[in-house]
């Protein structure tokens, strides 16, 4: 069979598809017959009878008969859960819904849906994020540093504590969550140590900020301002020596530390 277009999106909803034929994108059916041609520079998905298109450099969203239903007026544009999307206007992100209404204001550096988990993680500073369910009602706020889908739980920090969420947003021990791990951040009298799943203690209270046990089965402790490691007999692996205050992200494997701001694992000795 001879090649017919110039290019096809993978794209398909309805038993429909975007291909490009003679420089211009059109919507086609498996028949191979048109239904939405021409009024628009691309096609960025189809959701349903929901068409979001590209106009220049702004999107928006119509139907196959282009009916207008988002005006084409937003920097970046993407449907997420039921009718709603994210939307970028000018420097902020917001969430409006189908018919163009804001569900959140355009007031956050970014926003993004988690499909896996069912939340919306939105931030306003570089720092705290505001984790949001599909019905928009606000669940945590504080500095995000994990999602794990395998293990279906969230961490945050809130204040000075870590605290564990599963996808439903209620509170976790971290032994309900942390099955593989054999020690357990506990703090007492504003210090931190770590106990066993018998509630033992085995590092005493005496770090002013530690982590839980990464899968490598490491966690990093602070004193005096600096951050060092323990292994999971809670040895000490690397003295409190480093200054992280630059990194939102603690997590040592042995005496390396992840540098994200290179993507790159140093090595500190």
């Amino acid at each position: 069979m001879e090649p017919e277009y110039e290019e096809i999106k993978n794209i398909v909803a309805n038993n429909l598809y975007v291909v490009k034929e003679n420089g211009a994108w059109k919507i086609i059916n498996k028949d191979k017959a048109i239904i939405l041609e021409d009024g628009f520079d691309d096609i960025y998905e189809i959701n349903g009878n929901d068409i979001t298109i590209k106009i220049g450099d702004s999107y928006g969203v119509i139907d196959a008969s282009k009916e207008e239903k988002i005006p084409v007026q937003y920097n970046e544009l993407e449907k997420i859960c039921g009718d709603l999307y994210i939307a970028k206007n000018g420097e902020k992100y917001g969430i409006i819904n189908i018919n163009n209404e804001i569900k959140l204001p355009f007031e956050y550096n970014n926003i993004s849906y988690r499909k896996e988990a069912g939340i919306i993680e939105a931030q306003k500073d570089e720092i705290n994020t505001i984790v949001y369910n599909e019905q928009l009602e606000e669940k945590i706020t504080g500095i995000l540093s994990e999602v794990n889908i395998d293990e279906g739980y969230i961490r945050a920090r809130i204040g000075d504590e870590y605290k564990y969420y599963n996808f439903k947003f209620e509170e976790k021990e971290p032994k309900e969550v942390l099955e593989n791990n054999n020690l357990y951040l506990s703090k007492k009298d504003g210090k931190y140590g770590f106990v066993n799943s018998e509630n033992e203690v085995v590092v005493d209270y005496i770090y002013d900020d530690a982590t839980e046990q990464n899968r490598f089965g490491y966690a990093a402790v602070k004193q005096n301002g600096v951050w060092g490691s323990i292994n999971k007999q809670g040895k000490v692996v690397l003295e409190p020596s480093v200054n992280l205050d630059n990194n939102l992200i603690i997590d040592f494997i042995g005496k390396y530390h992840l540098a994200e701001e290179l993507n790159l694992n140093y090595y500190i000795d």
